[in-house]
């Protein structure tokens, strides 16, 4: 008889266990506990670029990105320096950013023959896709100059035109502070533009990312945009940032 009521308390105890255990289990498609990405980016999310590169200061770039909570951002490279700093734009593939084409020289394209412009375009891609295995999707022309013809040649070569909606003017040389104030005017779906290279948007990075969750915004990845976007008054793009 003990041994049999043994039995029936093991048993009923296996069963409370169970119930509690389902009670507490997660329903198909319900949000992890650990997962508060949704919480944390109530506001949307925007895109931070990185244009220049890769620079001696690349690899810092990269910690004080992943520092600031394993932040991933867009880096729009020179195909001349990314010939010349292999290793940059293989680390910055690796940590899983996105590459974008910057042009090789960082000419302004509007001002080259057809034949130079799509040159540029063309050797900055095959630069990055030896050295990654892809190709980049993404391209920002110097200095923002763009055509239809450019568009024309970005879209021959599978990649989006991308401008900005924020221009911190980093390459200015102003303090890392003013840097951070003129990123985060930056509103949902916008893209922000930055440089690598630069000792003040190096310090400003964590800032940034701060001031960005304080508002509940998330950096994200750039995206196509059906809608036009307005990068100034009289040039828009098709690209918005969005969750990675």
């Amino acid at each position: 008889m003990r041994g049999q009521g043994r039995s029936r308390s093991r048993t009923w105890f296996g069963a409370a266990l169970a119930l509690l255990m389902s009670a507490f289990a997660l329903t198909p498609g319900a949000a992890r506990a650990d997962d508060d990405t949704p919480r944390r980016c109530s506001a949307g999310y925007v895109a931070l670029t990185f244009d220049d590169g890769p620079t001696e200061l690349t690899p810092a770039y990269l910690k004080a990105l992943r520092d600031a909570g394993r932040v991933r951002a867009t880096f729009f490279v020179t195909g001349s320096f990314a010939q010349a700093r292999p290793d940059g734009t293989r680390r910055i593939a690796a940590e899983g950013h996105h590459l974008g084409n910057h042009s090789y020289t960082h000419p302004n394209l509007v001002q080259l023959d057809e034949a130079a412009a799509f040159a540029e375009l063309r050797d900055t891609s095959r630069v990055v896709r030896a050295q990654t295995g892809r190709a980049p999707k993404l391209f920002r022309p110097p200095f923002g100059s763009t055509d239809a013809r450019t568009r024309e040649q970005a879209a021959r070569l599978g990649m989006t035109e991308v401008i900005w909606t924020a221009d911190t003017v980093d390459w200015s040389g102003i303090p890392a502070e003013t840097i951070v104030a003129n990123a985060l005017t930056v509103r949902a779906g916008g893209i922000v533009l930055l440089h690598d290279g630069l000792p003040a948007t190096l310090t400003a990075i964590p800032a940034i990312v701060r001031g960005l969750a304080e508002r509940g915004l998330c950096p994200g990845r750039i995206v196509h945009s059906p809608t036009p976007v307005e990068a100034w008054p009289g040039l828009t793009f098709h690209a918005k940032a969005a969750r990675w």
